[in-house]
């Protein structure tokens, strides 16, 4: 029991030491944040439909029933809509 707590007590000392060491070095690290927004978008990735845009019709299975539209989900403050592409289910 008392080996066990020995051991317990190292393991943690050993954590705390190598968790402070870590922090230490990532605060020391110099932080230039100069260039974090951009200007312009100006690359070529298409993130999706536009603010304002009508979502497209779907088809999807929901508690047994196909549905075509989103519009029975919009709440008062809208819609959050994730799809995951290229699952095999």
């Amino acid at each position: 029991m008392n080996k066990s707590i020995s051991l317990l007590a190292a393991t943690v000392a050993i954590a705390v030491a190598a968790g402070h060491a870590f922090v230490t070095e990532l605060a020391a690290q110099p932080r230039d944040l100069g260039d974090i927004f951009l200007s312009e978008d100006n690359d070529s990735f298409d993130p999706g439909l536009p603010i304002g845009a009508a979502f497209p019709e779907i088809r999807a299975l929901y508690q047994g029933q196909e549905i075509t539209t989103v519009d029975e989900f919009m709440g008062d403050r809208g819609l959050a809509f994730f799809a995951v592409r290229s699952a095999d289910w």
